[in-house]
């Protein structure tokens, strides 16, 4: 087990010193293509980043004697600088910053982010907490900062306009403060960190995300926490009195007609039936198609003129059917890597959407991709805003028209699918989610995978959109079920 506080075990602390002591212990855990598309990300920001800032010296990242050593021999060096990955300990606390670049008699601190320039240029707090924590460090071990500057990507950025990727964003001021109300927690907050006895755990409104909630904490054999409660906001949490089980709620509490619905139901442990939600069914159109996109948003752009973090549709599965339950057809496209997919992606998507018929969506995320296609391709603008108009959301039927225990509060086809019907399952995929979907996809475009791989791949890819549409399929006609049994 480490012997200094990492960055993410502090910041952990700083809200809960228990899920800091947990994060100081927690072996990394299996890392699938969403997560290691993030990481490709990061890695390839920070490359372009030192390409901008220019030859520096790197400095050893581990084991911690060696970086500290060789750290402390290149800032006593007059000839340095710009240094890569300095390390610095202080009051328990270990931190290594992107860079240091020389100013003066001191330092400027460089943090490396691949997030884009704030548009209202104020930096997140997540970015600022994140400088402050290695600036808390480095002042501590006797480094004299100058400036604190956010390297980000230049917000109106486009791939071939000739100008720097990155921007430097002065955050001193801000990131300096924090540092200042961080370093009055230290030492405590590390050495609660690395105390041999974990800290006990208080119910706040961050245990509503934190991974060690449910099985290994506060929320472990809890069946009806609170944070089912749909849209529960930090005020009203705290209006509730922190309350950890909603079947502990007293009667009359202020929520809104959602969220009410859904406390009747956890605590009944029946479904309620809204015949008018239910209703929205009949706006549907024959035949209908169910659509599901899968996207990828590459932080650098892969194609003239596209942005950071443009969302780009890379595939697609679409069922046809003429009446609920009653498919009689199936589309799909997944796009080859090495060539600009999109126009091939969007012809062959208006060829089968046909002109009449509605759309069954699940979310609005379809209707900002076709925004999307409408917008790069402006021939096809008409054509795309039409099929836009034909677009019908069934998760709204779910919101408004039927409310099961077994939901858990959510509405996500991943949750609805398996209360409705046991016909279809996530479980066997190897692709079973978006974020991975997108992860994978990106990580061949980049030669992260083998060609060996890409066939299977590929497979994975078709099989989890496709069953997104089936999914679609099954779910409507279980709730015409409902419906017509209400």
């Amino acid at each position: 087990m480490p012997d200094h506080v990492s960055k993410r075990a502090f910041l952990a602390g700083l809200t809960c010193r228990t899920r800091g002591w947990r994060e100081h212990r927690a072996a990394r855990g299996e890392i699938g293509p969403g997560l290691e598309w993030q990481f490709h990300i990061g890695q390839s920001v920070g490359r372009l980043a030192r390409e901008q800032l220019g030859a520096g010296i790197g400095l050893p990242f581990g084991p911690t004697e060696t970086a500290l050593e060789a750290t402390r021999a290149k800032l006593l060096d007059p000839l340095s600088g710009l240094l890569y990955e300095p390390t610095f300990v202080w009051g328990g606390a270990v931190a290594r910053a992107d860079a240091l670049r020389r100013n003066g008699e001191g330092w400027d601190l460089i943090e490396v982010k691949s997030g884009k320039e704030p548009e209202d240029g104020k930096p997140s707090e997540d970015y600022i907490d994140d400088a402050a924590f290695t600036a808390m460090v480095a002042q501590g071990a006797g480094l004299r900062i100058e400036r604190c500057i956010l390297m980000l990507i230049r917000r109106e950025y486009r791939l071939g306009d000739g100008l720097p990727v990155l921007v430097e964003l002065d955050a001193t001021e801000e990131v300096l403060a924090r540092a200042e109300q961080m370093s009055a927690l230290a030492p405590a907050l590390p050495g609660a960190i690395l105390a041999a006895e974990m800290p006990a755990a208080s119910l706040i409104f961050e245990c509503r995300d934190c991974g060690y909630f449910e099985k290994q904490c506060l929320g472990a054999g809890v069946t009806d926490p609170i944070f089912l409660i749909p849209r529960l906001s930090r005020k009203k949490f705290e209006s509730l009195g922190r309350c950890l089980r909603v079947s502990s709620l007293p009667d009359g509490v202020d929520l809104t007609d959602a969220q009410a619905r859904v406390v009747r139901v956890l605590r009944s442990g029946q479904p309620e039936v809204d015949p008018i939600g239910l209703s929205r069914l009949d706006r549907i159109e024959w035949p209908a198609r169910y659509l599901d996109f899968e996207a990828v948003a590459p932080a650098l752009p892969w194609f003239p003129g596209a942005g950071s973090y443009e969302t780009m549709p890379f595939q697609y599965s679409m069922h046809i059917a003429d009446q609920p339950g009653s498919v009689r057809d199936h589309r799909e496209y997944l796009a080859e890597l090495g060539t600009d997919w999109r126009r091939e992606l969007a012809v062959r998507l208006l060829a089968d959407l046909g002109e009449r018929g509605s759309i069954v969506s699940y979310s609005g995320y379809e209707k900002s991709i076709l925004r999307y296609l409408g917008e790069i391709f402006p021939e096809l603008q008409k054509s795309f805003d039409a099929a836009i108009a034909r677009l019908f959301d069934l998760e709204l039927v779910v919101k408004e028209g039927y409310c099961h225990p077994g939901f858990r509060g959510r509405t996500s086809i991943k949750k609805v699918l398996p209360v409705m019907t046991s016909d279809l399952s996530y479980k066997d995929l190897s692709v079973s989610d978006g974020r991975d979907a997108a992860g994978v996809f990106g990580l061949m475009w980049v030669g992260e995978r083998s060609t060996a791989e890409s066939a299977s791949i590929r497979e994975a890819l078709l099989a989890y959109c496709k069953l997104d549409t089936q999914a679609m399929v099954l779910v409507h006609h279980e709730l015409w079920k409902v419906r017509q049994a209400a």
